[in-house]
């Protein structure tokens, strides 16, 4: 657990903002033209990355209420779904791939930026539901779905991915 779990909040939250604002800056430096160019990533265009850098906040949505869950039981029990996630890997990478294909044709720059402030609203409210207590909480995860998860990650340290996530792949983008 934090020191002060007031302050991680709050740091979390100020890093969260943050990243909205260079994901909104990202955002009015493209044209909806540029969202169809290539990226610095192979094969991957510049809409499709802006839509995988949106399912790292979106994804979360979904794995914080999980890692709370898991997060009162023995952390050993967590490693089982961990490892059966990653016997998935295959498909996940699959899905992963043609969702931000699919997103990226749909998607408008205005869209993602509404869609990721939604997302941040969202983690906003669960975040504020943290108690002191849940910080260091935590649950095995699928290292082979992303390399920015560690084995096991604490409450903490899962809202920290999509950040990192981002600023990975923000690098990606080509003006």
């Amino acid at each position: 657990m934090p020191a002060n779990p007031q302050e991680t909040k709050l740091a979390i939250r100020a890093e969260l903002e943050a990243t909205r604002t260079a994901f909104h800056a990202l955002l009015a430096s493209l044209s909806e033209n540029d969202l169809r160019q290539p990226s610095h990533n192979p094969g991957w265009a510049n809409g499709e990355i802006l839509a995988h850098m949106l399912f790292g906040f979106i994804v979360l949505i979904a794995l914080l209420p999980m890692a709370r869950f898991w997060g009162y039981l023995p952390p050993r029990f967590s490693k089982p779904l961990a490892w059966l996630l990653n016997a998935f890997t295959g498909p996940f990478d699959w899905l992963n791939a043609v969702g931000a294909r699919l997103q990226a044709r749909i998607f408008t720059c205005q869209r993602l930026g509404k869609l990721y402030d939604l997302a941040l609203l969202s983690l906003n409210r669960q975040i504020d539901s943290i108690q002191g207590d849940e910080w260091g909480h935590g649950m095995y995860y699928p290292t082979r779905w992303d390399s920015n998860f560690s084995d096991f990650m604490t409450i903490e340290s899962l809202l920290n991915y999509p950040v990192i996530h981002f600023n990975f792949h923000r690098r990606q983008i080509a003006h």
